[in-house]
């Protein structure tokens, strides 16, 4: 089909505003058959080679007595950064609105009127 005629047609079928591409140097179907081939035994190679690669570095981490104390002592961190965390979003009044799934919060505070105050606000944006 003709350049002038094949977007003529697509003009029809996507509107004025659609674009193209042209790649002069891309695969024939067969190349691209044969690519697909050569990537069904590249992926496999490549995945057998990460899980060694894996079970590896496993193994020298396991028997690494300072890397076992540092993870460790990190997780401890991380979890004393999370309850931290919480903490600083935790309010005693919490206001929403509730559809059939979720619960949308409008507005937290320590007190009731303080609550309400940030609703107000919240209206009048």
């Amino acid at each position: 089909m003709d350049r002038a005629v094949a977007l003529k047609q697509l003009g029809k079928l996507l509107g004025k505003s659609f674009g193209y591409r042209v790649d002069p140097s891309a695969p024939t179907a067969e190349e691209r058959e044969t690519a697909r081939a050569a990537l069904i035994a590249a992926s496999a190679k490549a995945k057998a080679l990460l899980e060694q690669k894996e079970a590896r570095i496993k193994a020298l981490l396991d028997a690494d007595a300072e890397y076992q104390q540092i993870k460790t002592a990190h997780e401890a961190a991380k979890k004393e950064r999370n309850h931290i965390a919480g903490e600083c979003h935790r309010h005693k009044f919490t206001v929403g609105m509730s559809s059939e799934l979720f619960f949308h919060i409008k507005a937290q505070g320590d007190s009731w009127e303080e609550v309400i105050a940030k609703v107000k606000a919240r209206e009048h944006r």
